[in-house]
């Protein structure tokens, strides 16, 4: 039988120890896994995939960079519609800008509350308006005195209606 060479002779320093040495080693794993804030740091994939990002990319949050690269590593498992799809959507948030990005995260929040019937009416409401199915899509900000008639407007005035502020 093979004895503890560990021997708890003042235990009450070893659990602030334990603590400092996880601590440590969490803050190092942080550090080291910062994302690149510079664009040219990027491997040539990860470029190509976040290409419409490349002008915001510098004054992203490390968050922001960090979730962007995760999607970019799951990127190449995707079927071509959905590269497609994370493509397009890619583009058309990277075009808005931050008051219309923040209505939008609002928009999604609002509708995540919903219950379920009450999301299933808007979809309707939507399908009607627009034809198929498929994800509302938020245009980029409009010139001053241009026409309002984008889906972005015809979306927003319908979670307005429904959605109770």
């Amino acid at each position: 039988m093979v004895k503890s060479r560990l021997k708890l002779t003042q235990p009450h320093l070893f659990i602030p120890g334990l603590m400092l040495t996880v601590w440590m080693f969490m803050s190092g794993l942080a550090f080291a896994s910062q994302p690149p804030a510079n664009w040219q740091a990027l491997t040539p994939a990860q470029r190509t995939i976040l290409a419409s990002v490349q002008k915001e990319w510098p004054t992203m949050s490390a968050l922001q960079r960090r979730r962007l690269l995760a999607l970019a590593a799951k990127y190449p498992t995707l079927k071509p519609e959905q590269q497609q799809r994370f493509q397009k959507r890619l583009t058309v948030w990277s075009a808005l800008t931050p008051a219309q990005r923040n209505q939008a995260r609002k928009n999604y929040q609002k509708l995540k509350k919903l219950p379920k019937n009450k999301r299933q009416q808007i979809k309707h409401q939507l399908m009607q308006v627009y034809g198929k199915p498929k994800a509302p899509v938020v245009q980029p900000a409009l010139p001053p005195n241009s026409p309002s008639t984008s889906p972005a407007k015809a979306i927003q005035k319908t979670i307005q209606k429904t959605i109770p502020n």
